[in-house]
């Protein structure tokens, strides 16, 4: 069986909870925000809900300790919350100095102008150089970088090991192609009582409201959501319909995954056994203590082998003063050094930043979630309407398809026209 002693909460789910770190008292809130000592207070704003939030708090509480001039205040609120009050804070000359959020929407903050270009925390912090390649990508606009990479995860294939032994399957030898992976699929899927709702299932596979999975699987036939050059959508290449008529027919004849799941819903199938397999990060290990299961890289498609760097990463205020630039730089270079980095694995469980640190001893999972960085690459970098092509167009498309609403070459159709409307600034 497998394990860990972290202590995760999953990554998309919300996280009701207020934190503050460092100093009893008001939280320093905005650029504007003075204070007649000398220490220099950094209001630091997330909805972030990966790790356990006392691990982010134990980096903050060791740099806060070791840097008596700085104090970083850390403010925790649901991502709704967060992103609800952020773009207004920034409007009124306020804001937090320093914003940690996924980074598919750093393109969006850093077009309004809201963000502080961070090219030059590159330049001078030698560690910038070690940092994962793919989480420095999608923290880049327009030839510029707009935050810091903060955290990096791949996805993995999570599987039950006892479900596998008893559909014949060798839980030592998980599926590495997506013909091994079909198979087992299928043999995991099971209807004794042939209602046509399987009581076991051989795959959680969500389609909204979840950390992107399908964008895997078009990447894996060769397929995408958009063009390489973020121009147009990629919906309709023959490479993108062959992968989704590949998986709806999985959904709809072999109804190895029920329709219609959020990601939380997945993660619960399989959390309660009712699901063999899923495609996770590490925050899912959390809820799997007692359970016999195992990790293992997504399996190749026909075209590559592929799954998705999820970033997270910290913005500056574009309106902060220079002795906060300053002092924000110093805290950022603290967070990605090989000190922060360990305290960082040891209380999350997430991977390092940093691709020369990632072995870890008491948690196993560190390591085998960075070894797939290799194949992991991000989703849309760079693109400004993320939100509205990815969550209110392909999701829509996808699940509209897996209810059988639409044929899948119908369904793409429509959803890169919308895309491509979006994109030539159609509101």
């Amino acid at each position: 069986m497998r394990s860990t002693t972290s202590r995760l909460r999953p990554r998309w789910a919300v996280l009701a909870i207020a934190a503050v770190v460092g100093l009893v008292g008001a939280v320093g809130c905005g650029t504007g925000d003075t204070s007649s000592s000398r220490v220099v207070r950094l209001s630091f704003w997330s909805g972030y809900a990966g790790p356990v939030p006392t691990a982010m708090e134990a980096v903050v509480a060791e740099f806060n300790a070791a840097n008596p001039d700085i104090r970083v205040d850390v403010n925790f609120m649901p991502w709704d919350v967060f992103f609800g009050k952020l773009l207004p804070a920034y409007g009124s000359a306020g804001g937090p100095d320093l914003a940690a959020f996924d980074s598919t929407h750093v393109a969006q903050y850093a077009k309004k102008g809201v963000l502080a270009p961070m090219d030059d925390w590159f330049a001078a912090d030698p560690a910038s150089d070690v940092l994962i390649t793919a989480a420095t990508e999608a923290v880049t606009y327009d030839g510029v970088k707009y935050a810091v990479p903060m955290t990096f995860s791949s996805l993995k294939l999570f599987y039950h090991r006892p479900m596998f032994e008893a559909a014949g399957l060798d839980p030592d030898r998980p599926p590495t192609t997506w013909d091994e992976w079909r198979d087992a699929m299928v043999k995991l899927t099971t209807d004794h009582d042939r209602d046509g709702t399987p009581e076991q299932y051989g795959m959680a596979l969500p389609d909204h409201d979840a950390i992107p999975v399908w964008p895997i699987l078009l990447w894996g036939h060769g397929g995408d959501v958009l063009e390489p050059d973020g121009s147009k959508s990629a919906l309709t290449r023959p490479e993108t319909v062959a992968a989704v008529r590949t998986w709806a027919d999985l959904l709809h004849r072999k109804k190895v995954s029920p329709v219609g799941l959020a990601g939380a819903e997945a993660e619960q199938l399989f959390q309660i056994g009712d699901a063999a397999m899923t495609v996770a990060g590490p925050w899912l290990t959390a809820g799997l203590e007692g359970v016999d299961y195992d990790v293992a890289p997504v399996p190749s498609g026909p075209v590559r082998q592929a799954t998705l760097g999820s970033t997270t990463s910290v913005a500056l205020n574009a309106k902060a003063s220079p002795e906060k630039k300053q002092a924000a730089h110093r805290f950022l270079s603290y967070w990605v050094s090989e000190q922060a980095q360990e305290s960082w694995m040891k209380g999350s469980g997430y991977p390092s930043i940093r691709v020369d640190q990632n072995a870890l001893a008491d948690n196993p999972f560190v390591a085998e979630f960075a070894a797939d960085v290799r194949i992991a690459q991000p989703l849309m970098p760079g693109v400004v309407e993320f939100d509205k092509l990815y969550n209110d167009v392909f999701e829509k498309a996808i699940r509209n398809i897996g209810d059988g609403d639409v044929t899948v070459e119908d369904g793409l159709a429509a959803a890169a026209a919308r895309m491509d409307e979006i994109l030539a600034g159609s509101p």
